[in-house]
């Protein structure tokens, strides 16, 4: 079976190597593991972000940059991600759900390493059977602070690696990489909400998406509703599944924001300030994508929900 973490580490080398050029700061812990700053302490890149997405989806997928009108005065980039093994590209390996650290010093963890690890809390591996076994780990995180010591020792002791051979790629939400790799989440993000609505992603043959990349500022609250928000109301996806009519006429109208989510229209910063700024109260259903499309290729039908809401996207991006 693929390596996710053999083919996200030819994604590490070529970060390392072109570290200065890519905006990129490298980091040696105590301990001997390597963390890759993608923009807290320096000032990153659109290429690092690129290269951060695939890193985070083990490298199994093409991952591109362009444009999204938002009206006519305003435009920004977007995140064009494509993926034919979503079950281990999207949930074996992207989404976060690995739990580390303690209290001010927990961290979620992304990324192959997670394939390799299977830690007991990780309860999205029970999406998909995929386990990893390589000698190097490579651990994507968003925080406002470099892994510790302990952090990167949790993540080599749970992967049977040596510490220098733990890599850990971080960035702040107030960085273009992070709003790269954060817009990347859609198919991730379709995926798991497939599987919480009792649609099994491993029906699902191919799948594409694009979402605009958030303006970044340099409040981090501001920031992080603006990436949700960008995914929220402004992501496309196109899946096609091998499976039956009405279970796709079932699930699709669950799974885009419009028809789904109790807090359609509201901006996530205000909703994520309603719930304590805590995730764990924020309804799951808010974590929708904006338009989905599904096809059949056992009939040849295709079902479409959502929508593309610029509305929210100017409130959010422009004020």
């Amino acid at each position: 079976m693929v390596s996710t973490n053999q083919r996200a580490m030819k994604v590490v080398e070529e970060l390392l190597e072109n570290a200065e050029a890519l905006g990129c700061k490298v980091v040696k812990l105590d301990c001997g593991a390597t963390v890759i700053d993608l923009g807290l302490n320096c000032r990153g890149s659109w290429q690092a972000g690129v290269l951060f997405t695939r890193a985070c989806i083990g490298d199994l997928g093409v991952v591109s940059l362009s444009d999204f009108k938002l009206n006519d005065q305003y435009s920004f980039a977007a995140v064009n991600v494509f993926i034919e093994q979503p079950l281990i590209a999207c949930l074996g390996s992207q989404i976060a759900g690995w739990k580390l650290g303690e209290g001010e010093f927990a961290t979620i963890g992304s990324g192959p390493a997670r394939g390799i690890a299977h830690v007991a809390s990780d309860w999205y591996f029970e999406m998909t059977d995929y386990k990893d076994d390589y000698d190097k780990a490579v651990l994507c995180i968003q925080d406002v602070k470099y892994p510790s010591n302990e952090i990167a020792l949790e993540v080599a002791n749970a992967c049977h690696v040596k510490p220098e051979d733990t890599y850990i790629l971080m960035s702040p939400s107030t960085c273009v990489a992070a709003s790269i790799q954060v817009s990347a989440r859609m198919l991730e993000q379709t995926c798991h909400k497939m599987f919480e609505k009792h649609f099994d992603p491993a029906q699902i043959v191919m799948i594409r998406g694009k979402a605009p990349i958030a303006p970044v500022v340099k409040d981090e609250l501001k920031t992080m509703g603006r990436i949700n928000d960008a995914l929220i109301y402004g992501s496309e996806i196109e899946v096609w599944v091998d499976a039956e009519d009405k279970d796709i006429a079932k699930v699709i109208h669950q799974l885009a924001g419009k028809t789904s989510s109790p807090n359609y229209g509201e901006l996530f910063e205000d909703v994520f300030k309603d719930a304590g700024c805590d995730f764990f109260y924020v309804d799951h259903d808010v974590h929708s994508v904006g338009k989905i499309q599904i096809h059949n290729v056992n009939t040849g039908r295709a079902y479409c929900a959502g929508e593309i809401n610029y509305e929210a996207l100017e409130r959010s991006f422009l004020n």
